[in-house]
């Protein structure tokens, strides 16, 4: 999936794309053949083979006007944290529907193994946890806004 900025503004270019590629979790059992599609891998796995995904994320960011170094770091910290944010989110939600496809299925100890943070993963508005996250970040970094 590949994205672009629509409107310009702060931004002089902002694009990237998405890639997903199958991780064949058990090909170690079609040893001596390496699965190269879905079906082959079905076939030698006999429909029990485990399958995963590779998520690459590849993005340029150029901003319109370049500031001066302590602000561009400042900048680049915060593109760096919201990056990890949306890659912690993908993992609550990747854990959220993994728990709900196999909770009537497994057992107790095992759907407890694949919840990463149950408090995120319950939330559903991805906005309310992305303002939660800042503002206890600024608490324990001992920044109160306003009121200091």
């Amino acid at each position: 999936v590949s994205f672009k900025q629509g409107k310009s503004g702060f931004m002089e270019r902002f694009e990237g794309a998405w890639k997903l590629k199958p991780l064949f979790v058990d090909k170690h059992v079609c040893l001596p053949f390496e699965p190269k599609t879905y079906v082959d891998y079905e076939k030698c796995t006999g429909r029990k083979g485990r399958i995963g995904s590779v998520v690459c994320l590849q993005q340029l960011i150029q901003p319109t006007l370049v500031p001066p170094p302590p602000i561009s770091w400042y900048l680049r910290g915060i593109t760096t944290k919201t990056t990890e944010m949306l890659i912690h989110d993908l993992f609550a939600e990747a854990a959220r529907i993994r728990n709900a496809d196999y909770s009537n299925s497994i057992d107790e100890h095992k759907a407890n193994d694949l919840v990463i943070h149950k408090s995120k993963a319950t939330d559903g508005n991805i906005k309310d946890r992305w303002r939660k996250q800042r503002r206890t970040a600024r608490l324990r970094r001992g920044h109160l806004g306003f009121l200091g």
